[in-house]
């Protein structure tokens, strides 16, 4: 059976038998809280609680890597070259847009580990990274939506 709700002095949430002797000094019952004006503070704390307990979602994982199908192919067999294009927003000044690009391919070899990965070149004016990657480098990259737009194999192209 659920018992009277009271608020300590400290600002803590009690729960106890009805008219249990309390030993945490002070305690005021949830209707004086109400009458008092202080129903937000319990309020709060409540919802505080609600907040702490609730699943969270990675911002990183709200936005999805697309990735060729050719490069899971070619990971499961050992490494494949890709190219990577990264997210940096809309810039235009093309000063700005180069440090764009080149804080968006920090940030994803900073979270690389160099055993995975290795850098094949690095652009100065498109958002992409030219990289060597095997599966578990490939399964990283996949986790960086929040600056990983898409990954796909990294084709030599012959003019004609």
């Amino acid at each position: 059976m659920l018992g009277d709700i009271c608020l300590t002095r400290r600002g803590t949430v009690c729960n106890h038998p009805p008219r249990d002797v309390h030993d945490h000094g002070p305690s005021v019952s949830i209707v004086d809280v109400i009458r008092d004006g202080r129903a937000a503070l319990l309020l709060s704390l409540m919802g505080g609680i609600v907040l702490a307990l609730a699943p969270s979602t990675p911002r990183a994982a709200q936005r999805e890597v697309s990735i060729e199908p050719d490069v899971r192919a070619q990971v499961s067999s050992g490494r494949a070259r890709v190219l990577v294009e990264l997210r940096i927003g809309d810039v235009a000044d093309p000063e700005r847009r180069g440090d764009a690009i080149t804080r968006a391919q920090d940030t994803v070899l900073t979270r690389l580990s160099q055993v995975h990965v290795s850098v094949t070149r690095r652009y100065a004016s498109i958002p992409l990274l030219a990289l060597e990657i095997d599966a578990a480098g490939l399964r990283t990259l996949e986790m960086m939506g929040d600056v990983v737009a898409s990954i796909r194999l990294d084709r030599t192209v012959r003019t004609q």
